[in-house]
């Protein structure tokens, strides 16, 4: 029986995804909602890491870029991979209020933006949005 079920299978094709997070927890997290979707997940604890591993990771199709992180904040670090890479994906995770969303958007090159907490279902939803 097929559903139109975006959760369970939101995309067409296996991800490449570059996860910018330099909580420990948050990248298990993240890991392991990411898991159904992710042809490969990278993982960066900082800003200028997550810069270097664009870099030397071609093909990359979706970046979920914290906004606060040590070395590089998650705005710098996307100002400068847009420098070489307008077509990837990314969006902004943050916790922080409402208001930091049209900031992150608007204006800051990032495609779209995850409110931390976030449920599997809601982040897939998200990800379903731009594949």
């Amino acid at each position: 029986m097929e559903t139109n079920n975006p959760v369970s299978d939101p995309i067409a094709k296996k991800l490449k995804i570059l996860l910018a997070e330099d909580d420990a927890i948050n990248q298990k997290l993240f890991s392991y909602m990411l898991n159904d979707i992710a042809e490969e997940l990278i993982i960066a604890s900082t800003g200028l890491e997550a810069v270097s591993l664009h870099e030397k990771n071609l093909g990359i199709d979706l970046i979920l870029m914290d906004l606060k992180m040590p070395e590089m904040d998650g705005y710098q670090a996307v100002k400068t991979i847009r420098e070489s890479d307008q077509a990837v994906k990314i969006f902004a995770l943050s916790a922080f209020a409402p208001e930091t969303q049209s900031e992150a958007i608007n204006g800051n090159d990032f495609n779209d933006y995850v409110s931390k907490p976030i449920r599997k279902a809601d982040l897939l939803k998200v990800i379903a949005k731009h594949f």
